[in-house]
């Protein structure tokens, strides 16, 4: 029997880490959109163990884009009243990063460009001018 659940979404609060014995966890809802009905959001509670915990903690946040591959879990409980109740979540086996944390900030703060790194003291480095070659260098 296979219990396998792929979801694409992004995470609807900040993460919090917490310590559950000798492992890391945190809990936190992934909003995913119906593609065929506009306006149509589900929202599923995601649970994270150890690496996987750790490493959303530290490079996702609420707004953060991800995809997770994990397994259904059904939690059955009582509660206050003494009804019978039930919870499925997913245990996070796998993720993916489909942007990064600072993708989503919108307080206003400009992001990291990406671009060339400095060249500093590379050896390697011709300043992109022309490169001098002359005819007798060449093995051909």
């Amino acid at each position: 029997m296979t219990n396998l659940t792929i979801l694409t979404g992004r995470i609807t609060k900040d993460l919090e880490l917490k310590q559950a014995g000798q492992t890391q966890v945190t809990n936190f809802s992934l909003a995913v959109d119906n593609p065929f009905k506009k306006d149509d959001t589900s929202f599923f509670d995601i649970v994270a163990f150890g690496k996987t915990a750790e490493l959303l903690n530290n490079y996702c946040g609420k707004g953060s884009k991800i995809l997770i591959e994990g397994n259904l879990k059904q939690d059955r409980f009582q509660d206050k009243e003494g009804n019978n109740r039930s919870v499925i979540r997913v245990i996070a086996n796998r993720i993916e990063f489909l942007d990064s944390k600072g993708s989503n900030q919108q307080n206003g703060q400009p992001q990291q460009q990406r671009g060339q790194a400095p060249t500093g003291n590379n050896p390697f480095s011709n300043g992109n001018g022309p490169i001098d070659v002359q005819d007798d260098d060449l093995p051909f």
